[in-house]
Parts: C-alpha cells; sequence; structure tokens
C-alpha cells in the first residue's frame, strides 16, 4: 500500500529543521526566516506583476461604507474579481486584504449577500470597524465545465493541471494576492505603512505565505487554520491541495512558516469543534509558532485564540488584532533597513541555476564543461569581442597574465588607490612592485606621475591600470601612450568594470589584456570567478595552460609551465550564466539608479556626487560621492545606519597600497600620494544595486540630508 510510503515520507526530516530558539540569539532567528522565505519564494513561482483594476458596475452606498465591485486584469495573473469597501468619511485609513475561505463568495465577504455563516462577512465586518478593506474571490469555482468535471471538485482538478508544469494552485492564488495588496497599499485612502493580511481556512494560507513574500512585516490574522502538514494531508484527510505548496514540507511544516513571519503581528484562531481540524495538532502547531517567535524576540506579537467556535472566525477579535497592529501613523513596524549590497535571483532564476546545476552533476563533468565555455561566450558580449578565459577568480586573471608577461625579477606598476589583489598578484608572480598616484577627473592612473616612475625606473614589466568603481578613465589613453611609448605592456584591472566602456569600447579591450572579477558583490557574479580577455591568440592559448597546471594542449600528461588551479568549476559556471544572460538588464537598472540619485543629491550640503567624465560609460559598481571638509565619515556612516537603517558600500579605497601593512618596506609614503590620498579620506559610496528600489533612493537622500544638513 502507498499509504505506508507516504507516511514515511511525511514523517521523515526536513531540511532546515525547527525555528532556532530564544537562546540561540534574533540573529540567527532572523537567518533561518529568510531561508523559509527563500523556499517558499522557490517553490510558489510567483511572477512579479503589477494589476490593473477596473469598475465592474457603480459604486453602492449601505450600511455606512462605499462598496465597489472592481475586476483585476494583466498579463500575468489573468483576471479575477474583487470588492473594496471604503468607510464613509475622507482620510487615510489602515486597510486590510481579506482573503476569504474556498467556499466564500465575494458578494458574502462583504455583506453584498446575506451570509450562509454568521461569521461569514469579514469584509463588511472590519470596513464598519473603520478599515478599508479589499477582499478577493479566489476564482476556483465556474472556469470548468461542469459536466466534464463529473462531481469532482474544481480545485482539485485546478492544482493537478498547475502540477504538470511544476506550478501550483497556492502559486496562482498568491500571484493574485500579492497583485491586490500593492494595488491596496497605493490606494488614496490607504494609511501609508499601515496594511494587513486577514485569511480564513483557504484564504488563511493564502495570506501567511503572501505574508512570507513580502520584504515588510505585515500583520496577519488567520483563522481556521492551523496543525501539521502530515495531519491535515493523511491523517485527517481535510487539507486542500490549494493550501500548500508542492515540495515545501521538505524543508517546513506548516507551524514553521507561520514561525517565519516573526517579528510581524500574528494572530492565529482555531475552534475547538472545527471539523477540519484536530484539537491536539493545533495545540501542538501553537506551540511551535510560539517557540519561533519567542527566539525572535517577538512573543509580545502573537497572539493564539483557542476558541469555541466551529470552521469559522471571531469577526470581533479580528479587528481588535487589526486596531492594535496598525494603530499610529508609523504602521506596525520600522521600515526594513537599506543594505549596502543585495544580490537577489528571482525563483526562476534560481531555478534555472538549479537546473543547471543537476545537468553538471548528471554528467560528472565538473570543470572546464559546456557551463564554463558558455560563460565565456556570453562575457563576449561586454568584453567588446575579445575572446575570453575563465578562471577561478579575479586575482587569478591577474596573476596569471602577470606570469605569461614574465614579471618575474622585474618592476610593476600598479596604482597606489586599488584593492590589495592588484600588486599581491604581481608579488606571487615574483616581481617588485611600485605605485602610481592617481588623478581626480576619472580615478584612473595619472600619466604625469607615471611618466616620472617610468623615467626612474629601468626594467617595468608592466603597468596594470585599474578602473574604480567601474569607471574607465578618459586619462587611460595617456597612460597608453606613456607605455606604447616604452614597450610596457598593459595589464587592465577591470574588476570593477565589466561593462563599461570609455568612448564606446569595452573595459578589458584597451591593453594587453583585461582581468575581470565574479565576485558576489561586483555588477556581474559567479560567486566565486574571474575572467581574463587578451589581444593575442598565442596569449589566450598561454592562458588556458596556466590555469589548468600548465598542461600541453597536445599531450595533457606533459607540462609546459608551472601554472595552477585556476580553473572555473561548472557549478559557479552555472551560476555566472544565468548572472550574464540577465546583465543588459541589470547594468540598466544601475544605470537608472545612478541618475536617479544624481537628482537626488544635486544641491545638497556637505557632500558632491562624484561626476562620471561624458565619456565613460560607467556600469556604477559603485556610486561615489565626496564629502565636504569637516564631515566625520567614520561617524556619518555610523549615524545613518543606527538612525536611518541605512548601511553605505565600501569604500575604494580608504586605506592606500603603500600604508598596507605587507607593502610599507617599498619605502614610499602616503605624502607621495596627494591625490589618491585626498580621494581615500573624502569618499563614500552609496547602495547602489540592481533591486535598489526608488523608495529605497529617497530614503538614503532623506537620510543623507538629515545628517549632514
Amino acid at each position: 500500500m502507498q499509504i505506508h510510503r507516504l507516511r514515511q515520507l511525511l514523517s521523515a526530516g526536513r531540511v532546515l529543521g525547527p525555528a532556532p530558539g530564544a537562546a540561540a540569539g534574533a540573529a540567527a532567528a532572523a537567518g533561518w526566516s529568510r531561508q523559509v522565505r527563500a523556499v517558499v519564494e522557490r517553490l510558489a513561482r510567483v511572477a512579479p506583476s503589477t494589476a490593473e483594476a477596473s469598475p465592474d458596475g457603480p459604486p453602492e452606498e449601505s450600511d455606512g461604507f462605499v462598496r465597489e465591485r472592481l475586476r483585476f486584469g494583466s498579463p500575468a495573473p489573468g483576471g479575477f474579481r474583487a470588492a473594496l469597501l471604503a468607510p464613509a468619511g475622507g482620510g487615510p485609513l489602515p486597510a486590510v486584504l481579506v482573503l476569504g475561505g474556498r467556499n466564500a463568495r465575494l458578494e458574502q465577504l462583504t455583506g453584498a449577500e446575506p451570509p450562509d455563516h454568521p461569521d461569514r462577512d469579514v469584509a463588511a465586518h472590519l470596513a464598519r470597524a473603520g478599515f478599508l478593506t479589499l477582499a478577493l474571490d479566489h476564482g476556483i469555482d465556474g472556469g470548468l465545465d461542469a459536466g466534464l468535471l463529473a462531481g469532482r471538485d474544481e480545485g482539485t482538478v485546478l492544482a493537478h493541471a498547475f502540477a504538470l508544469r511544476g506550478h501550483s494552485l497556492l502559486g496562482a492564488l498568491l500571484g493574485d494576492a500579492l497583485a491586490a495588496l500593492d494595488w491596496l497599499r497605493g490606494h488614496p485612502r490607504a494609511a501609508a505603512g499601515r496594511t494587513g493580511l486577514f485569511g480564513h481556512s483557504l484564504g488563511a494560507a493564502v495570506a501567511l505565505h503572501t505574508a512570507l513574500l513580502v520584504p515588510e512585516p505585515l500583520p496577519v490574522c488567520a483563522a481556521a487554520h492551523l496543525g501539521s502538514y502530515p495531519a491535515l494531508f493523511a491523517r485527517l484527510l481535510t487539507g486542500f491541495e490549494g493550501a500548500a505548496l508542492p515540495g515545501v514540507l521538505e524543508y517546513a511544516d506548516l507551524p514553521e512558516l507561520y514561525g517565519a513571519l516573526a517579528p510581524a503581528p500574528l494572530q492565529l484562531q482555531y475552534g475547538l469543534r472545527d471539523p477540519y481540524l484536530d484539537p491536539a495538532d493545533a495545540r501542538e502547531a501553537a506551540a511551535a509558532v510560539r517557540r519561533a517567535y519567542a527566539g525572535a524576540g517577538a512573543a509580545g506579537r502573537l497572539e493564539v485564540l483557542e476558541l469555541d467556535l466551529g470552521h469559522g472566525t471571531d469577526r470581533d477579535r479580528a479587528a481588535a488584532f487589526f486596531s492594535r497592529a496598525l494603530a499610529g501613523p508609523a504602521g506596525a513596524s520600522r521600515a526594513p533597513a537599506v543594505p549596502a549590497q543585495r544580490v537577489r535571483f528571482t525563483a526562476d532564476e534560481r531555478r534555472t541555476v538549479t537546473d543547471r546545476v543537476d545537468a553538471a552533476l548528471a554528467s560528472g563533468v565538473l570543470a572546464q564543461g559546456p557551463e564554463a565555455a558558455r560563460f565565456e561566450a556570453l562575457a563576449r558580449t561586454w568584453t567588446g569581442g575579445r575572446e575570453a578565459v575563465a578562471v577561478s577568480s579575479g586575482s587569478a586573471a591577474l596573476e596569471i597574465a602577470l606570469r605569461i608577461l614574465d614579471v618575474a625579477g622585474r618592476t610593476v606598476l600598479t596604482p597606489v588607490n586599488t584593492f590589495f589583489a592588484t600588486a599581491a598578484a604581481a608579488v606571487r608572480a615574483g616581481a617588485r612592485v611600485r605605485f602610481v598616484d592617481a588623478e581626480l577627473d576619472g580615478l584612473g592612473m595619472d600619466p604625469g606621475a607615471l611618466r616620472r616612475v617610468l623615467d626612474g625606473e629601468r626594467d617595468v614589466a608592466a603597468v596594470v591600470p585599474v578602473h574604480i568603481g567601474g569607471i574607465v578613465s578618459p586619462a587611460l589613453e595617456g597612460v597608453l601612450e606613456e607605455c606604447r611609448e616604452r614597450g610596457v605592456p598593459v595589464l587592465e584591472d577591470a574588476a570593477h568594470a565589466f561593462g563599461s566602456t570609455l568612448d564606446g569600447r569595452a573595459a578589458g579591450a584597451f591593453g594587453r589584456f583585461g582581468a575581470f572579477s565574479f565576485f558576489p558583490t561586483k555588477a556581474a557574479t559567479s560567486g566565486e570567478g574571474g575572467l581574463l580577455t587578451g589581444a593575442r591568440a598565442g596569449d589566450l592559448a598561454a592562458a588556458r595552460r596556466w590555469r589548468d597546471h600548465g598542461r600541453s594542449a597536445a599531450d595533457p600528461g606533459r607540462h609546459d609551465v608551472p601554472g595552477g588551479n585556476w580553473r572555473m568549476g561548472e557549478l559557479p559556471a552555472a551560476l555566472g550564466t544565468v548572472d550574464l544572460e540577465r546583465f543588459g538588464a541589470a547594468l540598466a537598472a544601475r544605470r537608472a539608479a545612478a541618475a536617479r540619485y544624481d537628482e537626488l543629491l544635486a544641491g545638497m550640503g556637505g557632500l558632491r556626487p562624484f561626476p562620471v567624465p561624458k565619456a565613460s560609460g560607467s556600469n556604477f559598481y559603485k556610486y561615489l560621492a565626496c564629502l565636504d571638509d569637516g564631515v566625520d565619515r567614520a561617524a556619518l556612516k555610523a549615524r545613518l545606519r543606527e538612525r536611518h537603517g541605512v548601511a553605505l558600500a565600501g569604500e575604494v579605497y580608504d586605506t592606500l597600497l603603500c600604508e598596507q601593512p605587507c607593502f610599507r618596506g617599498a619605502g614610499e609614503s602616503a605624502a607621495a600620494f596627494p591625490r589618491a590620498r585626498w580621494f581615500a579620506g573624502r569618499h563614500v559610496a552609496l547602495p547602489l544595486y540592481p533591486s535598489l528600489t526608488e523608495a529605497e533612493q529617497f530614503r538614503v537622500a532623506a537620510a543623507l540630508r538629515s545628517e549632514l544638513s
């Protein structure tokens, strides 16, 4: 009997495990919550969308509020019906998205028709209590031919049909709810930051998962949906396919999903006479939710109500909960922090990465296989058509190029204002390093300073200009000219500059070599990885030998050069290919965000955005600004973080290479590099990444204005 296998599956351990206890601390609880939310996002497979609402008949006024029938429609969620109840009056109100049960009719939820159960008209009850409510019709019944259904449940048939493409009915309902929630929060009468979610039965499942998919904590009241999935789906047989995500129990049970809402206010209602629930199972689930909330330091924000009722809702208690949770002009919780960096892959993108990793694992080819080759091919779009060699890191790309140039025992010149890896690669390749001052128009290597160093050095093996912050400085032309006159090869450290240009020419396409990094914080990422481009075919062939222990192309058993293990594996390459496929959109988003900062910061005292030269097409790896004299950078960063929840990104760079302990023996002090020293001490980098929202940028600008005024 398959029931034995089912019971074994349902009782197996879960990947994430229970929520951390109070002793683990709030940080551990927050990390666990993020993992649960990521699983829900991946399994739900909700396509991001917006939905426009149009009237579905004239407004009706009764019982002290106006009822508007609406029809939402957009290509992603399709169409669904809803009804808005707006209490009389003109001021902004706290708002609640109302999600009824499996058999709830929209007209009954909103009081337009007498309810079949006394507590069914939740939306109308909340409206009478002073809330702006938007109630949804799940759209499960009436879409399929009744004759063909032959008595079968339409929701069950729909759930099975969605599963054919790896989607779920709950995911479809979530798409509707998220679109409606976004619309409701933008309504003129909805008070900013004061929106909650109510759900009963199936609607409670939709409300729960909707709250898990939005970034800010929203108050949730969930009625008649509490217990464990094994009890609901295998013992009681009361579970509905549309109320759970396929595969979710491998990671989290229903109580863990509720627990992941912490620290958002949460009210759970269940009836002791509910035929769909087992009171003992519900109590055990409630205890697990309490432990999760206690671990998150939010025990006071959880209410569990064991009530003497059936499969219903205590409307008065729900209204009282929202009155408390949505009280005050500031809303239920502080706005989430604006992080210095945010790497975000959508659920579909993560699925694509997973599919490619699975293909690599199935093939058994885990290094230098088809994904690495695809990564190299995709990169050529952004390297000016230059062929590229994928390697394990940007540092590996630098070192391979320097070894091909045979710099051992000779001098390599780098900017004094760059990351440690630029000079360290030269040292590992056996070279001496000397530093060159910066120019402040494009933050590149200063051609005049380079000329003076070249005049004093007899044996320079290579010059390594760096494109700081994603800016390819027009001064690069002067650097190239100085090196051409002396026959010195140029290696561009373009770790910051993938996708950047100068006069339309791609970064990495100016020197003999170009080296790129794909570390997680970079404009494009493969997790860990690098790329080396070259102007000469022979150099690229050599690079492929160096990255693979110096193996001969003709005979893998022979090693022509003392290469290293600098290969790119198939797993990071799989991640990298997905990121490169979306890089055009990401680059456009970065540039749009930078232009918005330009507008927001114009005329602000205490700070001046760094002006990118017109000829430079920056990828805005960093959005740089320089502080006025007298502004304490460390104190400013601390105040922004503590008072406003805004974290600035890392500088580029605050410590010159000549001040790093391992390079102090070079005999050069910061005083020898006045321009680089000035920039290192005065600049800041604002948060900038493709997922940065306009609202977050407004918040950053407001925080800066508040602290610098």
